[in-house]
């Protein structure tokens, strides 16, 4: 366990270091500075406020996946905490700490909050991908995208395997490791076989299409309006769709140094200069990490939540 932790975080460390070399490579800081001094403050302030109407939506996706039993308002403050907590600890803790939060706050089993979990990310990797593949196929990168589709095609074959062979995947769920992870397993075998309707699919993904389009609208405002980039839509969708992909990467805390990698680079396909697109990706991701971190956070402290305690349990899962 402890050598493939540490293999775990040797690859994210070198990872996160050959995305700062590669987005800071030759840079003149003064151009970097001068070229953020020259934003539009307001049109950033309004991108901001703009942002938290995607959060929103967000929080109405999973107040849906509880059967709307939830609230809204519960929703979108346990999304804000797993926002935050997701931007200070690495491995992606945020959702387990969104799974821990619901438990508490709606008397929820903690295996009932991460099947919801579990939806919301499932269905954000479709959304991830199916943009990826129009994105890869215009702009000839279609290798880029290969092994998300693959891991997305393997939970789809996972979820057709529980609803036709039920009885098989119980026995398997009876030979889990963990207890915790078993329950997940069975909670979310319950729900493929009597909760997963087509009308739930088709509402699930329709909520997911606005949350994307209301995500994707930040980047559009932070590139077209805050820092006026001469792009068209498509470029803006193109630099929108890897930037997503690199902050969905397992890496650093909220995604630190390969966000702006990715956009670097996706600016670059589009003939943006280094210091006009590194200006572009440091302001984009300070939108969607400084307001959501700090409100995070403050949900968090008055939860009562110890990060510790989600990593132990973080730990129990993976044994």
């Amino acid at each position: 366990m402890l050598v493939k932790k540490a293999a775990s975080l040797l690859i994210r460390l070198v990872l996160v270091a050959s995305c700062l070399v590669y987005a800071f490579w030759g840079l003149d800081f003064s151009d970097l500075w001068d070229t953020i001094l020259r934003y539009d403050a307001m049109a950033l302030f309004w991108t901001t406020v703009f942002s938290f109407l995607g959060y929103g939506v967000m929080a109405m996706r999973l107040n849906f996946l509880s059967g709307f039993t939830a609230g809204n308002w519960t929703c979108f403050k346990a999304f804000l905490m797993s926002m935050a907590v997701n931007n200070i600890v690495p491995a992606k803790l945020g959702e387990l700490a969104k799974a821990f939060y619901l438990r508490r706050e709606c008397r929820f089993s903690l295996s009932r909050s991460i099947t919801m979990v579990f939806w919301e990310r499932f269905f954000d990797l479709n959304a991830i991908l199916a943009m990826g593949l129009v994105v890869a196929f215009h702009f000839n990168l279609k290798m880029a995208f290969v092994p998300l589709a693959a891991a997305v095609g393997a939970i789809w074959v996972g979820l057709w395997v529980v609803r036709r062979y039920p009885d098989f995947v119980g026995r398997i769920i009876e030979k889990m490791p963990s207890n915790r992870l078993a329950e997940f397993m069975a909670e979310l075998k319950l729900q493929v076989l009597h909760g997963v309707t087509p009308g739930f699919m088709t509402l699930l993904g329709l909520y997911t299409v606005v949350c994307w389009l209301l995500y994707a609208g930040s980047t559009f405002l932070v590139l077209m309006w805050v820092a006026d980039l001469p792009l068209t839509f498509g470029h803006a969708a193109a630099v929108f769709v890897i930037s997503s992909f690199g902050m969905a990467m397992p890496s650093s805390p909220g995604a630190l140094g390969v966000f702006e990698a990715a956009v670097v680079f996706s600016l670059g396909l589009f003939g943006v200069d280094r210091a006009q697109a590194l200006a572009a990706g440091l302001v984009l991701h300070m939108v969607q990490f400084i307001p959501v971190t700090v409100a995070g956070l403050m949900i968090l402290a008055k939860s009562g939540l110890k990060l510790s305690k989600i990593r132990e349990s973080d730990e129990a899962l993976d044994s």
